[in-house]
């Protein structure tokens, strides 16, 4: 996913990055860290979308040579990974130390999607990538597992929740950034039943004061949990699964 943002930026790798080629506020080569390349590929992601942090978009955006961000990081992966920290750091677990595990994993997952929806464009490449050594994020995992575990839940089904969960949030997120009207069926005529339940939709939710994405949300959430509820008493009581 490099070529696209590298390629564009082929031209700069050999001109100077000295002071008189900065702009105001970019840092001095000597005071760059993991933490501020890691930032700006996010800014960047951000701003241009999942191709947009390549090594020489971001050396360009610090006004710095390529080969000074390579004594910070190891390459694009080093890069992703980061910008994943960044986003997990942002999501609390105090509340699987203070509330029952299905109302900490409620109050968690609104976290989690806000952190993400803030940066849409990560979610597609984030999503799919391998944790890395060392991670934050595995520590974040490893605080709702336990939390879980600790409630009762089986270790060999608290993956699968959390794996469901997950999809749902980030799937959640994406949302929360789409048009509020890109179901809108239009003057069709030929789709009565589907017009009439957006338009109903529309009046439910106006009433209500509440966006398509919040209500989508907290319905579906509010359905994982009592599907999840139902797993975990039919667990704890050895009946057979619903």
């Amino acid at each position: 996913m490099t070529t696209t943002a590298d390629d564009g930026d082929r031209a700069e790798a050999g001109r100077s990055a000295g002071p008189s080629r900065r702009r105001a506020g970019r840092p001095a080569q000597g005071i760059l860290s993991r933490r501020l390349i890691f930032e700006t590929a996010l800014r960047l992601v951000d701003r241009g979308g999942a191709d947009a942090a390549g090594i020489r978009a971001i050396a360009k955006e610090l006004g710095v040579q390529p080969s000074a961000l390579y004594n910070h990081v190891d390459g694009y992966p080093d890069l992703i990974a980061g910008m994943r920290e960044l986003i997990s750091d942002r999501i609390p677990l105090d509340m699987f130390d203070r509330s029952p595990w299905d109302e900490a994993l409620v109050e968690w997952s609104g976290h989690y999607r806000d952190a993400f929806a803030a940066h849409p464009s990560t979610v597609a490449l984030l999503a799919v990538l391998p944790l890395a050594e060392e991670s934050s994020t595995t520590l974040m995992y490893d605080g709702v597992i336990r939390a879980l575990v600790r409630a009762g839940w089986p270790q060999e089904r608290v993956l699968i929740l959390l794996v469901a969960l997950e999809s749902f949030i980030l799937g959640s997120a994406l949302d929360l950034g789409a048009d509020e009207q890109m179901l809108d069926p239009g003057p069709r005529t030929d789709v009565p039943t589907f017009t009439s339940a957006y338009r109903a939709r529309a009046e439910f939710l106006s009433a209500r004061r509440q966006s398509t994405a919040d209500a989508s949300f907290e319905f579906g959430l509010r359905a994982m949990l009592a599907g999840f509820r139902a797993e975990f008493d039919a667990l704890r009581s050895d009946r057979p699964e619903p």
